[in-house]
C-alpha cells in the first residue's frame, strides 16, 4: 500500500484517540492502535502537514480560475492560467 493511504490511516487513528480522551487513556490507545503517543501528541500541535496545507492553497485558485471563467475552463486551460499567475 502507498504512503499517502498509510499516512490517512495514522490521521485516521490521531482522530480517534482525540475524539476519545475520556474513555480511555490516551497511552493505551497509543499502544493499541500502533502509533506514537510523541507523534500523536506532534500531531496536536499541527494537525496538516505542509503538502495538506499547500495542496488547500492551491485547490483554492484552481476553484477560483474555474469560477472566473463561469465553469468553462477544463483542466488544461486552469492549468495554463495557473502557470501564467506563476504556480509550479
Amino acid at each position: 500500500m502507498g504512503n499517502r493511504w498509510k499516512a490517512q490511516n495514522v490521521r485516521l487513528k490521531y482522530t480517534f484517540i482525540k475524539a476519545h480522551p475520556r474513555e480511555f487513556d490516551t497511552a493505551v490507545m497509543c499502544r493499541l492502535l500502533g502509533v506514537s503517543r510523541s507523534g500523536f501528541y506532534a500531531w496536536l500541535q499541527n494537525p496538516l502537514s505542509d503538502r495538506a496545507v499547500e495542496d488547500q492553497r492551491l485547490l483554492g485558485l484552481i476553484r477560483a480560475a474555474y469560477t472566473a471563467s463561469h465553469g468553462v475552463y477544463g483542466a488544461p486551460r486552469i492549468f495554463l492560467d495557473l502557470r501564467e499567475a506563476g504556480e509550479t
